[in-house]
Formats: C-alpha cells, structure tokens, sequence
C-alpha cells in the first residue's frame, strides 16, 4: 500500500514538474521584431563638444528660488540658440516661470494629438566634499577616454542635448513633422519641478491634449536582473508616489535629573521602531509584473521556470526580491525615516519631539492609504501625523499595448536588437507627473546605456557618458520624431 501511495505522489511530482517545465519552454517573447537599423549619419564628435559646452554651465537649482543662481540659466539660454540656430528660426520658443522653456513645432495635420518630449535644464551641485575623487572636474565637461565628463552628463542634459540635436538635424533636412511637437525644458526639476507645472497649466488652459510624453526615468541596464544577459530598456510607464510625513510629539520639559518613563523622543522612538518593523505588504502586480511578462522569456532556463510559474512561485520570489532594496521597492509602498529633532541640550527634556518619514506610494495605493497605514501601525494618539508640502500620489500606469510604447520599443530595437524593451516602475520622482491631466500615455525613458556603477554615478561622483551613447540617443530622438508621421 505504501509503495502504491509514494508511486502516485511520484507521478503526481512529475506531473507537476512537467507542467512547469512545459509553461516555462511555451513562454513567447513581447519583443518587437526588427530588421532594418536607424541609418541616420550622426558627427558623434560635435555632439559630444555640444554636450561637454552645456556641461560646464552649472544650471543648479536652489530649494530656495531666490538663492538659484540664474545667470548660468541665462547663459544656457544663450548657448542654446547659438548652438541650435535653425530650429530657433524654426520653432516657437517661450520661457515660462522665469526660465522653463516651452518649443512649439508646428505639424502639418492638425488633427492629431501632438506628443510632448521633456528634459530638464537644472542639475544637482557638486559635493564640495568629493572634489578630489571626480577623475575629472564636475563642471569640466572633459571629452576623454570614450566619455563626456561632468554633472548633468547622465542627470539629464544628455537628453536635453540630444533632443536639440534631433530636431536641429530633422530641420535642416527639411522635414516637417505631421504631429505638433512640443519640446519642453523645466528649470527646477530637482527642487519640485514648478517650471514643469507651469508648462504643463499653460498647455492645459490652451486646451492641449497629448497623445503621449516622454521624460526621463529608466535606462537601457546591464546587469539589472539575474539569469539574463540582455541589457533591459526599462520604459517606465508609472512612477511611485511621493509623500514626506512629519510625525510630532509634545512633551512636558523640565531637567533631565527628572525623567518621566517616556520622553517625548522615547514616544517618538517607540512610532519609528514600529514603522520600520511593519512595512507595507509586498506584492508583484501591475508594472512590476508586467516587467516580469516581458523579461521571462529570455531568462536563463532555472529562473525561466519560476518566473514562467510565478502562480506557484510567487512567494518564494517575494521574500527573494525583499532582500535587495532595488527589488523590494517595486513590490511595496517603501517608508524611509530621514529627519529627527529634539531638545538643543542634552540636559534638557524636549517639550517636542519630530520626525521626518518619506514615502514612495505603489500604483493602486494613495496618500490618504499610506497616511492611514502609518497611523494604523503606531497606534497612538499622542504621535501627531502631518503631510507636508510637494506630496502626490502615484501617477496613472501608462498603456503598453499603445502605439506609443511600440514605436519607443521598436526605435531601441532599431539601435540594439539584442536589447530587451520592458515596462517598468520608477521609482523616484520627475517632471512628467505634472502632465497627467493632458495625456494617458506617459513613458519615462532615456536612451542611455548604463549598470549598477553608472546608477551610483547619477547624483555621485564622476557622473559621465559614453559618446557612443550620445550618437546612439541623438538617432533614437530623430528616429521618434520621424515616426509622428505614422
């Protein structure tokens, strides 16, 4: 009878490991079929000088806007209609909000939507900390060794420069687009985006609908995922919510010779311990799964089968995917405590106590959720809760069957067709969230190759790109423009 038993689990198990062998080898790929590449001639060489020139302009923006330096705004102004005279001859160009630039390319038909592609003209400071440690000066924009060196090189004046280049290329070929194009460069963007919103109400009281906008966000990434070779072009079709809360909590003061059993700090302790004790549920859904649908099937075969099978799987991936900070972010609404305060002496009880936590909502959750969820998991009136400025909730999720996404995915094709194009989740913040009221299409993607060092590059130390890559980026917005035809 026992042998009778183990031989059916037996079967049972080979039925079983069949059935996920058989999903995992059935999986058919979501990538474009290419055949033709981008032909376009591109002087590499000039792009990069255009590139190192707006480099060493240190457009950095100021929380304070009335600490920003503008006079380097005003030089990068200058230098762009220098550089790029036809398309200034060309296109409407207005400056809003003191110094975002909005470009209006007219197209020939009217009746389409037209599409709105966006960079920002502002960058982060150098850490004056780090001076040393750059192989290069930040604002050198040094040409050496393949690369383009300096802030703003990856952060996002590679984009700017090759949408610039783009259109400059497209006009002195004549070519008139058929959609209306809008070229829109935010000011701010690393200090909340007004020049962004800005644009984006103007645009609105003119009663502008987009078909679709492209900003920055993902990358082509090497390295991104286990069990697959490709570089991935992560195009992101939504972008995580963003809400800071203060948590307050008031004490009686007096002189630390006599303590009552909780300070308003121990108070205020005891809320964050339990914050980061409780995280949100993780759960692989909506554009993290869809990332997953278009990755599986050129995984390598063992994850093949856990990915092809995630209905039996999915646990074991989720408590993989907690373990790496990149990974647990996509699957749940994060919290990171980041600001305290407290008593000014040491002696001294506080009479109130403060925190600072920074939440990035997942689509399908809001502010108002994520506020109630703390709140749920402290569990004490005496902990005030209240959101703060530059809050949203997570944007719309983007339509990856729409043309919009098959000509961005089909154009990175065009360029690499080992390239795997993926839906992805972003999980920071850009300025495109303030359009979402004028399209339904908005993707987040620069055509940019990069790994896990260039990621820490970004915001770091020796920010840098390949000139190869900048041809690359210049073809691809030539290439994107040139499709409004269809």
């Amino acid at each position: 009878m026992i042998k009778k038993i183990l031989k059916i689990l037996g079967i049972i198990v080979l039925v079983f490991i069949i059935i996920l062998i058989v999903k995992a080898l059935t999986v058919s790929s979501k990538q474009v079929e290419v055949k033709e590449t981008i032909p376009y001639k591109i002087d590499i060489m000039t792009v990069a000088k255009h590139l190192s020139e707006a480099i060493q302009i240190p457009t950095i923006s100021n929380q304070d806007s009335l600490k920003t330096d503008t006079k380097p705004f005003e030089q990068f102004h200058t230098f762009l209609a220098k550089t790029y005279p036809k398309l200034h001859k060309t296109l409407k160009k207005e400056v809003v909000k003191g110094y975002a630039l909005l470009y209006t390319w007219k197209g020939s038909d009217p009746s389409l939507k037209p599409i709105l592609l966006m960079a920002h003209q502002d960058v982060v400071p150098v850490d004056a900390v780090t001076l040393d440690q750059w192989t290069h000066p930040g604002f050198s924009g040094a040409i050496a060794d393949g690369y383009i060196w300096g802030r703003g090189a990856l952060d996002v004046k590679n984009a700017l420069i090759s949408i610039m280049e783009s259109v400059e290329y497209l006009v002195n070929k004549g070519f008139v687009p058929k959609r209306t194009i809008y070229v829109a460069f935010g000011h701010d963007e690393e200090v909340g985006g007004e020049g962004a919103k800005a644009i984006a109400k103007l645009l609105k009281d003119r009663n502008v609908q987009l078909e679709y906008v492209l900003d920055e966000g993902g990358a082509i990434m090497e390295g991104a995922l286990p069990g697959i070779s490709n570089p991935i072009a992560m195009v992101g079709i939504a972008e995580k919510g963003y809400l800071t809360l203060k948590l307050t909590v008031k004490g009686t003061g007096g002189h630390s010779s006599m303590p009552p059993h909780h300070t308003a700090l121990g108070v205020l302790a005891r809320a964050l311990v339990a914050i980061e004790d409780n995280p949100f549920p993780r759960e692989i859904k909506g554009p993290a799964q869809q990332m997953f649908e278009y990755v599986t099937p050129h995984m390598s075969f063992p994850l093949k089968v856990m990915f092809a099978n995630m209905w039996c799987f999915k646990p074991l991936l989720k408590w993989q995917f907690e373990k790496a900070e990149s990974s647990n972010a996509i699957m749940r609404t994060t919290v990171a405590l980041t600001m305290t305060g407290a008593s000014e002496k040491d002696n001294i009880l506080p009479t109130q106590a403060w925190a600072m936590i920074n939440c990035r909502i997942l689509p399908g959750e809001t502010m108002a959720s994520t506020t109630a969820y703390i709140k749920k998991v402290i569990d004490n009136e005496a902990v005030l809760i209240e959101s703060t400025p530059w809050s949203n909730d997570p944007s719309p999720v983007s339509d990856i069957n729409a043309p919009s996404f098959h000509s961005i995915a089909t154009i990175t094709r065009q360029i690499d067709n080992s390239i795997v194009v993926a839906p992805y989740l972003v999980l920071g913040a850009t300025d495109s969230r303030n359009y979402n009221a004028l399209t339904n299409q908005i993707y987040r993607f620069t055509p940019v190759k990069m790994n896990n060092e260039d990621l820490k590059r970004t915001h770091g130390i020796n920010e840098r790109i390949s000139i190869s890559d900048m041809g690359k980026s210049v073809k691809f917005f030539i290439a994107l423009i040139e499709k409004t035809h269809q």
